[in-house]
Order: structure tokens, then sequence, then C-alpha cells
């Protein structure tokens, strides 16, 4: 007998995921299906749309979600719609014509999210490669090789940092390089993109002679036309550079930028930010006051957070 709205009960993956019903899978679904089933649920309460009965407006909304919530590989994403729609099958739900059409009409857009995604992660993995022939070579040199373990991790987090922020943030191969680009990424997103950890001054010291090495071996190269102007302007900013992290600062503009998300403002409409930012201290002049007694460097522009590429595909950089 089929179930009636009033009777259907939601199967766990657990229930549904009996050896006859994998069986009727195809491989990779089989792969993936227990995960699948496990991220589906678990994005359908983080958008509020989970309840007793699924609806066409929760598949819609839960797989519009999914690609944001889960780090997976490409078959992955291709196994979500037949897998989900065995288990909808497997419960005799009485919409079922209705979840397939939705689960028809979101696959589209659910594969092909991914499939640039994992585009864009091959490119990054090239960018990767590429500059770590740089540190290879660059380690060669006497200044860099007798750099203390720990300042040689600072060194290579800091040349990759700043090389993928470049190429991958701002789609600038080094011969694009200049002065404007180099002042938004080490004073915008530079510091965000570092993992807690190496938030310490001790990173922040080697920032300096860490892009003058990096310039200076590009130069050689001949890969970095505009070369010296960005040496001089290392050279001329070198306090702000080494200072340019600060716990208080950080921390007031993370606060920012969360009260801007939850208002929905759009972080690339400056107009917006900045109208939102003077209404933010003046509505908590406390933080106003701390704000302008703790930057030592106001003369360049805080960002709110705009992180060109995903650090969830950033790998650690250990030596």
């Amino acid at each position: 007998m089929k179930r009636t709205e009033s009777t259907a009960k939601s199967l766990t993956p657990a229930e549904f995921l009996t050896p006859e019903r994998l069986a009727q899978l195809s491989a990779n679904q089989q792969k993936f299906a227990a995960n699948i089933l496990q991220d589906v649920l678990h994005a359908r309460e983080t958008v509020n749309m989970a309840g007793d009965t699924w609806t066409a407006q929760q598949v819609a909304a839960t797989l519009a979600a999914l690609p944001t919530l889960v780090d997976q590989p490409h078959l992955y994403f291709v196994a979500v719609v037949p897998v989900l729609t065995a288990y909808f099958k497997a419960q005799q739900l009485p919409n079922l014509k209705e979840l397939e059409v939705a689960l028809k009409n979101a696959r589209p857009v659910l594969v092909e999210k991914h499939a640039e995604a994992a585009d864009e992660q091959a490119a990054y993995e090239d960018v990767v490669a590429l500059v770590e022939q740089w540190v290879q070579d660059m380690v060669e040199q006497a200044d860099v090789a007798n750099l203390k373990a720990d300042d040689l991790q600072h060194f290579v987090t800091i040349v990759h940092t700043t090389a993928e922020l470049m190429i991958t943030g701002k789609h600038l191969e080094p011969q694009d390089w200049d002065v404007k680009t180099l002042s938004e990424i080490m004073f915008g997103p530079f510091t965000h993109l570092l993992d807690e950890q190496d938030r310490v001054p001790e990173l922040f010291n080697l920032v300096p002679f860490a892009l003058t090495t990096l310039f200076s071996y590009l130069m050689t190269q001949k890969k970095l036309p505009q070369g010296q102007p960005l040496l001089d302007w290392v050279s001329g900013h070198h306090d702000a550079l080494v200072t340019m992290y600060d716990p208080k600062l950080e921390s007031f503009f993370e606060e920012l930028t969360t009260a801007m998300q939850r208002e929905g403002i759009d972080a690339n409409d400056h107009t917006k930010v900045d109208a939102f930012t003077q209404d933010y201290l003046r509505r908590h002049p406390t933080a106003s006051q701390e704000l302008f007694a703790t930057d030592r460097h106001l003369t360049h522009k805080k960002h709110i957070k705009q992180i060109k590429y995903s650090q969830k595909r950033r790998r650690k950089r250990r030596r």
C-alpha cells in the first residue's frame, strides 16, 4: 500500500542503504550514496528548510546550497540527483513527481557549478606548482637558505600567499603586476588568507624581505617588467608592512563584515559599504575610538574581506 502524507516516514541514510537498494545504484552512486544523504540532510537543516516531508521548494534550496557546504569531487555531484531520486522513491512519497521535477531542474546547475569549480581548482594547482618552483629556486640563495626553520616557513607562506593572490585572485601574471594591485592585496585580503597560527609578528617582520626576494628573483627571470617600482614600494612601506596586522583591528573588521553580511550589504557596492561603515561607527562609538587609536596606517583603506579564491582549496605551506 502506498504511504499517504500523514503516514509517510523519512528513512534515515542507514535505513535506506540496504544491500538490495545499493544494488540498484551504479558503482559511482554507491560510492558516494552515504555521504550524499548525510550532506543533503545537513544542507536541508542549514537552509532552514527541514520539515516533516520533502517539498519541491526544499529540494531546490537544499541543492543550491550543497556545493557551498561540501568539498567533494565532480563525480560526487554527478551522483547526487540519482541517489536522491532513489531515496525519495523508497519512501513512496505522495509528491514524488513534483520532487523528481525539482531534482531534474536542479541537476544541470548543480553539476555545472562544480565542473567550473573543478576547472578552477585545476588552474589553481597549476599556480601552486609554478610558485613552488620559484620557492625552490629562491631557497638556493644564501640569504634564504640561512633562515631559521620557522622563518623559512614564514618566507614560504608569504611568497605563496602573495603570488597566489596576484595570479589567482587578481588574474594577473607577473608581467602585469603593479604597485596599485600589490597595495590592494597587502593591505586587503593578505592577512585574511593566513592561518591563525601564521598571524604572528615573526611572519610580518619578514614580509619586506620576502617580497623583495620574490620581486628580485622574478626580475632576474625577466618576468617582472615593473620590478623596480615594486621594490621601491616595499622599501617605502616597510614599517606599514611589518605592522599591518593588529588583532584589535582584525577583530573590528571581522565584526563589521559579519554585520554587513547579516544586513545583506553587497561588499562590491562601495557606496553602500561606506554608508554602512559610517553608520556602524556611529552606533558603536567605543569601537570607533579604539579603531582610530589603534590603526597606525589609516592612509591605507582597509578592505572588507573579498577573498578571490576559496580558502578550502589552499594547501598548507609546510616544508
